[in-house]
């Protein structure tokens, strides 16, 4: 609904009214074919965003309270089920499907950090009591998580209510048990944790455990980190013509601090008011894929091993100029500090640092022609299982 209001989501003193929604040329076959072109493995759609409107046609009444939920796509234009769509397109192109629902705001029914304001409405809001509005966001995410198959992740944008706690964790467990959990920590078993910035570029170091930005690597909570941030310019969310995308060298540097500092990368696609994804974000990530693949994809080699030393051996002499580390964490995260080192005539350090977790990419400081690398973790807090890949990848100009 923001996307077609030309809004970067609603405050709780606009409901835009909902016939305007009407995305002629929606088709989420074509969002899945980027998605799948930048490398993506799951995809979040945000179901409902601050606004209220739902995408999909939702039943949620109570007659008990004289309430029926009338501002989704059932009261539209448009009157489409883009929540089935989405699921069936994820299905289609083998991309496990997750949902953003946001408990907290909910602009038509005059809600904001998860409490009813009272006093007067705006047009287009619905009076409800706060117990009245915990019951619907219940049966609300009853509808998405029973309907629409398993989900790998389920999004809580600024938490939830401390009132429906409880009953929101039983729910989740009941009919999600397996989806990890945006903003979960005290509902879900399975914790994702936010890293404080929308930037994409994570903190150094990234933990897989701690439950606030950096983490924390004596926390006993594992609630490994991701990374979400926008294609467009300037934290911009909902699709904006004037603020442009970002550069390839500017995501390179956010996959780096993002991917390559222990976390997850969740990056937006913003539709136009049409429902389609413009032509320039569609070649940038593109764009974006093919690097990250043509990079990444193969190492010049690499190797696995136990303990606290590890050494990766070249044929011949090799010019690398990164290496990728990253640990067994079905253990735990075990290593505090490393160093990288190549052989030349001599052992030479080319890299350092702290926390590793699933991935560490290390960029040298410049292209270096070695015979061997090895890796040393200088204190861990248990045996190190790692992988150590080298690569020598195209510098964009």
């Amino acid at each position: 609904m923001a996307t077609v209001a030309g809004t970067q989501g609603c405050t709780r003193t606009e409901v835009p009214d909902p016939k305007i929604f009407n995305p002629t040329e929606l088709n989420t076959d074509q969002w899945l074919e980027s998605i799948v072109a930048f490398g993506a493995k799951y995809a979040v759609l945000v179901a409902k965003h601050n606004c209220g409107f739902c995408t999909w046609p939702t039943k949620v009444k109570f007659p008990e309270f004289g309430f029926s939920y009338d501002y989704s796509v059932n009261s539209s234009a448009y009157r489409g089920d883009i929540v089935s769509q989405f699921v069936a397109s994820c299905k289609k192109y083998g991309v496990k499907p997750g949902f953003y629902y946001s408990v907290v705001t909910n602009s038509y029914l005059n809600v904001e950090n998860g409490k009813v304001f009272g006093g007067k409405l705006v047009p287009g809001q619905v009076n409800v009591t706060q117990e009245q509005y915990d019951e619907i966001v219940l049966a609300q995410i009853t509808e998405l998580w029973t309907n629409n198959g398993p989900l790998l992740e389920i999004w809580f944008d600024g938490g939830y209510q401390q009132d429906i706690k409880e009953k929101l964790s039983a729910l989740l467990l009941k009919l999600q048990p397996n989806a990890v959990a945006f903003n979960g920590y005290g509902v879900s078993v399975n914790p994702v944790r936010w890293i404080g910035t929308e930037s994409g570029h994570a903190p150094y170091p990234t933990w897989s455990t701690g439950v606030s930005n950096g983490g924390d690597p004596n926390s006993t909570v594992w609630a490994p980190p991701e990374c979400d941030m926008t294609m467009q310019r300037y934290d911009t969310w909902f699709y904006n013509a004037e603020v442009g995308i970002h550069t390839m060298a500017e995501l390179l540097s956010i996959y780096h601090d993002s991917v390559g500092h222990n976390c997850n990368m969740l990056i937006d696609f913003a539709p136009q008011p049409n429902g389609l994804l413009p032509v320039d974000a569609v070649q940038r990530y593109k764009e974006f894929g093919d690097y990250i693949r043509n990079c990444y994809g193969k190492p010049l080699n690499s190797v696995s091993g136990t303990g606290a030393t590890l050494i990766l051996e070249f044929t011949s002499a090799t010019t690398v100029n990164r290496v990728a580390l990253q640990e067994d964490q079905s253990r735990g995260q075990r290593v505090r500090t490393y160093q990288v080192e190549g052989y030349v005539s001599d052992w030479v350090v080319l890299s350092s640092g702290s926390s590793i977790g699933n991935k560490k990419i290390d960029l040298f400081a410049h292209e270096i022609t070695v015979t061997k690398l090895r890796f040393t973790a200088q204190s861990f807090v248990d045996t190190p299982i790692i992988t150590l890949s080298a690569y020598n990848c195209a510098t964009l100009l």
